[in-house]
């Protein structure tokens, strides 16, 4: 699933330790995140940045018609 949708398997670690296994809680989460920053910034934040532009861009744009057509600027059929 993670590969359908553009994420690399590496992001994701599941790993069982007990509430009685303090240090090796820590090292698990510290080893993820060292393999975390080693692959670098999410896939996803690029397309969900370009994916938040155009709906910016067509908001923008579906505001100034509505403006044209409420001043008249533009006829309505």
């Amino acid at each position: 699933m993670l590969d359908f949708c553009g994420v690399e398997r590496e992001r994701l670690r599941a790993s069982w330790v007990s509430s009685a296994e303090a240090p090796e809680f820590v090292e698990e989460v510290n080893s993820f995140i060292d393999a975390l920053k080693k692959l670098g910034p999410s896939p996803l934040k690029a397309k969900i940045a370009e994916k938040t532009k155009n709906t910016e861009k067509i908001e923008t744009t579906e505001k100034i018609e509505t403006e044209k057509i409420e001043t008249g600027q533009i006829g309505v059929s």
